[in-house]
């Protein structure tokens, strides 16, 4: 395979599952963000990024915590020179026109997952500068955007997260396995013990997001929901118009890293990188 006819692998290594696509450097110039529909998979057992080193030319790479494979990873791209692009969160980041600037003073204590999280959502909706951004997976984050200008935002215990604490730690509570949904579910009163538990872990992690839209409502009317994560249709909003789901904003913001470039830290050397 020569070198132009390779891809560029973005892998997302989360608290639970590392997942990744591929696309070409041509689709990924000549398309807007939204239009990028990447087919995410995931690795396993016996498939690591390793494997797919011989059909790609660079991999952007972004992890909450390193994966068993990333010291195997570096070395075997070194090797085929292939680069590897670690993304880290920012000060700042240039998205087209705009200008996303983050909220934390020490930048390096935010998760890089939540800040290309956002990043997504300023390249996926390029006329709007107002977001709600959540990810709902082990851990429910959810960041608040104002004029670009990261406010800040919450961690908590994800729904399986709180379900499972909440189930260990007390007696005669009690829970039913219940069928996954296809679309947001209304939340109830439970009138039994499984149906509290359910409905209360439900009734927590939307209240922390309806939280963060009354703080962000307080500022404009005009704001975006933007909910990504294994769990994300466990969110469900009286307010339908402005939200907007996505597998994986994680990817799509390594994507936008890649048709813009953005500043990353390789080698323990920092520098622009754009494919």
């Amino acid at each position: 395979m020569s070198e132009q006819d390779k891809s560029l692998l973005f892998i997302d290594v989360g608290n639970s599952l590392a997942k990744y696509c591929c696309l070409s450097a041509t689709d990924i110039q000549s398309t807007q963000l939204d239009q990028i529909k990447p087919t995410v998979e995931y690795f396993s057992e016996s498939l690591s990024p390793l494997d797919l080193l011989h059909k790609v030319s660079h991999v952007y790479l972004s992890y909450v915590k390193a994966p068993m494979w990333l010291d195997a990873l570096d070395k075997a791209a070194q090797a085929a020179n292939i680069r590897v692009i670690t993304a880290k969160s920012a000060k700042h980041t240039r998205i087209n026109h705009s200008i996303l600037i983050n909220g934390y003073k020490h930048v390096s204590n935010m998760g890089v997952d939540r800040w290309l999280a956002m990043i997504a959502a300023v390249g996926l909706f390029p006329q709007k500068s107002d977001f709600v951004v959540v990810d709902a997976g082990t851990a429910i984050t959810c960041d608040v955007v104002f004029r670009h200008q990261h406010q800040g935002g919450w961690i908590a215990p994800g729904y399986k997260t709180l379900k499972t604490s909440l189930l260990k730690n007390t007696e005669q509570v009690f829970t039913h396995e219940t069928a996954e949904k296809k679309q947001p579910q209304p939340i109830f009163l439970g009138t039994d013990t499984p149906d509290c538990v359910e409905q209360g872990c439900l009734a927590q992690i939307n209240g922390m997001v309806n939280l963060a839209c009354e703080a962000l409502n307080d500022q404009t009317d005009e704001f975006i929901v933007l909910i990504t994560g294994g769990d994300q249709l466990k969110l469900s909003f009286p307010r339908k118009n402005n939200i907007h789901y996505f597998t994986n904003l994680v990817l799509l913001g390594l994507i936008q890293v890649a048709k813009t470039g953005v500043i990353v830290e390789k080698n323990n050397e920092t520098s622009i990188n754009s494919i």
